[in-house]
């Protein structure tokens, strides 16, 4: 399936690239049977566009993100991912935003084109933490996601991933069949503007999805 749909990436318009994603998706966590629980999809609005914050603890964790947030989204990831075969590829292809950790100039123009993109009707997707978890635990955010807030206007998403870093930890390739939980939290309202209020909605929102996790 990833073949198919890098290749079909090379043939037709990006546009399409949301479709293929989400067959893409379910069919890998059909293939490992992975049961895939969501809850929150009713704090959603179709009509709106949002900032999802997610915590990351496995590559599988894409998918799972395809499979159950119901939006078209714009994922924001480190740009060393696109030296994974066929995986890495079409996310080079697609029209995710990769950015160079190291580099803060184009750290900055991946989060000026997410506002670009949140302002024209899409969504964006971002791993606050910048990197997979080692053990599911979460770990400290990043200012990024919360720059995109504020540059934007959008509501934040809260939204937890219980259980993927036991099915496909991180440095490992091979998944394992089991269930994984996803909690959609209601949307966050940000009208702040300076790096205080910023750095008060990073708490707020590690707050809802460290307290999910623990459940």
């Amino acid at each position: 399936m990833s073949i198919i749909a890098l290749l079909l990436m090379f043939l037709s318009d990006k546009s399409i690239f949301h479709k293929l994603a989400r067959i893409w998706a379910k069919s890998i966590l059909m293939s490992a049977r992975v049961k895939l629980f969501v809850s929150g999809v009713e704090n959603l609005d179709l009509n709106k566009s949002y900032i999802f914050c997610v915590n990351h603890s496995s590559l599988l964790d894409i998918p799972i993100l395809q499979t159950a947030i119901p939006h078209n989204f714009r994922i924001i990831y480190k740009k060393e991912l696109e030296k994974i075969p066929i995986f890495g590829w079409g996310l080079a292809k697609s029209p995710y935003i990769g950015i160079k950790r190291q580099s803060g100039r184009d750290s900055m123009a991946g989060i000026d084109e997410a506002v670009e993109s949140i302002k024209t009707g899409e969504s964006v997707v971002v791993f606050p933490e910048g990197t997979r978890s080692n053990d599911g635990k979460l770990g400290e955010f990043k200012r990024g996601a919360f720059l995109l807030a504020s540059r934007s206007g959008k509501e934040i998403v809260p939204v937890t991933i219980i259980g993927s870093s036991k099915l496909l930890p991180n440095k490992k390739f091979l998944i394992g069949s089991g269930t994984i939980k996803v909690i959609i939290s209601k949307p966050i309202e940000y009208n702040g503007s300076s790096k205080i209020e910023e750095l008060n909605l990073m708490k707020q929102v590690h707050s809802i999805i460290n307290s999910n996790l623990v459940i």
